[in-house]
């Protein structure tokens, strides 16, 4: 009988996308859904301002490139 591989926590993460956002005025690239990003942080004011990346590195160097600016840079949502 073939059991299904059981993924640690980390196995998980890895398999979120990371997105780029908007997290009050600020750009972020973060492994998590926009339910997670808004989950505690009150009346933040966020959105997803790219597309999503395998890997934050990827995201960033994107940030780089075509916002031309870097995590933690100024950006407004919409």
């Amino acid at each position: 009988m073939i059991r299904p591989a059981i993924l640690a926590p980390a196995a998980i993460a890895q398999k979120t996308p990371a997105v780029v956002y908007c997290v009050n005025n600020r750009i972020m690239v973060e492994r998590a859904t926009l339910s997670q990003m808004q989950s505690g942080r009150g009346h933040s004011k966020i959105c997803i301002i790219g597309p999503s990346f395998d890997s934050q590195p990827d995201g960033v160097a994107w940030v780089r490139q075509n916002l031309r600016s870097d995590v933690g840079g100024n950006c407004r949502c919409r």
